[in-house]
């Protein structure tokens, strides 16, 4: 019995290889998916890109109408866009 064991311990079990096999349909599936993550990516990024254009405006036109050389420096409430209760 310790022969046998020691003998099975030692054989490596034989498989076949696995094949993996590509077909028409799961091509058109990856090219559908990777469209489709492509057009998300895009609405994306152009979605943040407006954000980003709209922030900068808003920015700039705070800051051409809240100080202008003429007129003395804001106060810090001011600058962090603090209103004061009327």
């Amino acid at each position: 019995s310790l022969y046998i064991h020691s003998r099975f311990s030692t054989m490596a079990l034989r498989r076949p290889p696995t094949r993996i096999e590509l077909k028409a349909d799961d091509v058109e599936e990856y090219d559908k998916i990777m469209k489709e993550r492509r057009l998300i990516a895009e609405q994306q990024a152009m979605r943040e890109q407006s954000q980003q254009q709209q922030k900068n405006t808003t920015g700039a036109e705070y800051l051409s109408s809240a100080f202008t050389p003429s007129q003395k420096k804001p106060s810090a409430a001011e600058r962090v866009g603090y209103r004061r209760p009327r």
